[in-house]
């Protein structure tokens, strides 16, 4: 059974980074979805994240730039992306990749990468 592992490493808000001593965050991506702008993606994280008093298990995806498509990530590719933490009962919902609601709570910026089936390694650390 074939599962999607990924990576998240922050690059910002930097004070969130600094709390996680800069260590990459691991999940699952549990939906894709494609659109005109790129994409959507619901995320899993293995260890939910603790930030200013929030927590966050599930997160929705987009890509940061015009012209790039989550795909990416399906070619061993990086995507700069936007991260933007939801609530477990919306991730259990059909409208889960829907943040046209969304008021606050944690988000960030980080690169989003596929981690390989085979052992732990990450596709563009092949050699």
């Amino acid at each position: 059974m074939s599962r999607n592992r990924v990576v998240v490493q922050i690059s910002d808000p930097w004070d969130l980074g600094e709390l996680l001593q800069w260590q990459p965050l691991q999940g699952e991506l549990l939906r894709l979805q494609g659109d005109a702008v790129g994409g959507r993606g619901l995320i899993r994280f293995d260890k939910p994240i603790s930030y200013k008093g929030l927590t966050c298990t599930y997160a929705v995806v987009s890509p940061r730039h015009v012209g790039v498509d989550l795909t990416a990530i399906e070619r061993g590719g990086k995507v700069d992306s936007g991260f933007t933490c939801i609530s477990d009962e919306q991730a259990g919902s059909a409208a889960a990749l829907d943040t046209s609601n969304w008021r606050g709570g944690i988000a960030f910026i980080g690169d989003l990468e596929r981690i390989r089936e085979e052992g732990n390694a990450r596709d563009s650390d092949r050699g």
